[in-house]
């Protein structure tokens, strides 16, 4: 069997600067439910479907209304995202890799980003704070980038892989562009805002502050702009192959 440990410093992926802020937190957590998987023979893609039943519930769960289904629902969103890493690190501990469980991982992200947003979106407009359809907008606009920053990681991963390389980037690699970058990339990255924003909007509900809603619209204008430029990229990418 084997032990968190080893899971942590075998079976997880790491970069020298996670652009998922969360990752952090969820890979500590996901070596406690990857060696029970293991041991019961659970697979990979099963293991990905149940992400993707907890992110519906969680989502459901934090839109209701009362405090106590919110919490709930906090609760499972981020169990969804352990989930999502445990199930890479069952597939590298099983060596039971497919490009169907690719697929059905990038399935399950495109159903529940948009659950998960709605249920935001609804949360906020029960405060009776902020214009409801003014909320709507925001959040199908939020939903509709996100959707574009998902398409564009799927095309850039067909690239590679028929292309046999990586997208070169020969943009500027000053440590101020960099810090840019990094900054850019974690109000942008959905995962991060998943999980931190049902944190927020709690703290909203009892402090009264309008942070949660200033966070959605930072996410979806950064989200936004860096589709705009991923679309360009892609413009330009497609004109050199052809």
């Amino acid at each position: 069997m084997v032990s968190y440990r080893q899971i942590r410093s075998e079976y997880q992926t790491h970069s020298p600067v996670e652009a998922v802020f969360v990752d952090h937190y969820a890979k500590m957590l996901s070596p406690l439910l990857t060696p029970i998987f293991v041991r019961l023979g659970t697979l990979p893609n099963r293991v990905t479907v149940y992400m993707m039943i907890t992110g519906l519930a969680g989502g459901v769960l934090f839109a209701i209304p009362a405090v106590i289904a919110k919490v709930c629902g906090l609760v499972l969103i981020h169990l969804w995202y352990v989930l999502d890493c445990s199930d890479g690190e069952v597939a590298r501990i099983t060596k039971k890799f497919s490009r169907f469980g690719t697929e059905i991982d990038y399935t399950a992200h495109m159903v529940n980003h948009p659950v998960l947003n709605m249920a935001f979106v609804y949360s906020l407009i029960t405060l009776h704070r902020y214009n409801a359809l003014w909320l709507l907008a925001l959040g199908l606009l939020c939903i509709s980038a996100e959707l574009v920053l998902r398409l564009q990681t799927s095309f850039y991963h067909i690239y590679e892989m028929k292309m046999g390389g990586a997208i070169e980037d020969a943009s500027d690699r000053s440590a101020m562009k960099a810090l840019l970058g990094h900054a850019v990339q974690f109000f942008s990255m959905y995962p991060n805002f998943a999980l931190l924003f049902p944190i927020v909007y709690i703290v909203d509900v009892f402090a009264g502050t309008p942070l949660a809603v200033g966070y959605m619209v930072l996410h979806t204008v950064v989200s936004c702009v860096v589709a705009v430029r991923a679309s360009w990229k892609w413009v330009r990418t497609i004109e050199k192959i052809a």
